[in-house]
């Protein structure tokens, strides 16, 4: 097990150990919470060769963005806070249930640009700011990121720099 997911399955245990169990019956449809920090997007990846143990020849793989990590914890984090205050204590939808995934991330007007610039049309992407947070949710409140069907997104400016994640789940009506 992995730094990242001892860290996530410890604050499971804390939150959980605090919340009041549901049953599975009277499990929302929807959760929705805010992270204040920063949005920071998925890297690209770069590997580096390396010679195992065993001497076979593998490849390490690391972002080339170094505050991809943090940020994907504190969402993780504010996922599974998120997950305890509504009394889910499993992932939030199931494998096989599809789930709509709509997410704002708001970012400060740099003082340098003009008032007439009223949508952050800069870097980072939009598309790899989705991925970080998509990421970030899989374990937590789906399975696996591939359960998104659909996404909402929006970069705004705005304050404080944060992000605003709603996930609704599509099995009922």
């Amino acid at each position: 097990m992995g730094r990242m997911a001892r860290d996530r399955q410890a604050w499971t245990d804390f939150v959980e150990a605090r919340t009041p169990n549901t049953d599975a019956q009277s499990k929302p449809r929807s959760i929705s919470f805010t992270v204040d920090c920063k949005a920071a997007p998925q890297g690209s990846m770069s590997g580096v060769a390396i010679t195992r143990k065993n001497g076979l020849p593998g490849t390490i793989f690391k972002s080339d963005n170094p505050r991809t990590h943090p940020y994907r914890k504190q969402v993780g984090f504010e996922a599974l806070r998120a997950r305890a205050a509504i009394g889910v204590h499993d992932v939030f939808a199931e494998a096989g249930v599809a789930v709509h995934v709509g997410v704002t991330f708001v970012f400060a007007r740099p003082k340098s640009v003009s008032a007439s610039r009223t949508m952050p049309v800069v870097k980072p992407d939009l598309d790899k700011l989705a991925r970080s947070t998509a990421d970030a949710l899989t374990g937590v409140l789906y399975v696996d990121d591939a359960q998104v069907v659909s996404y909402e997104l929006h970069k705004v400016y705005g304050e404080p720099e944060c992000v605003h994640v709603h996930v609704r789940r599509m099995d009922r009506d």
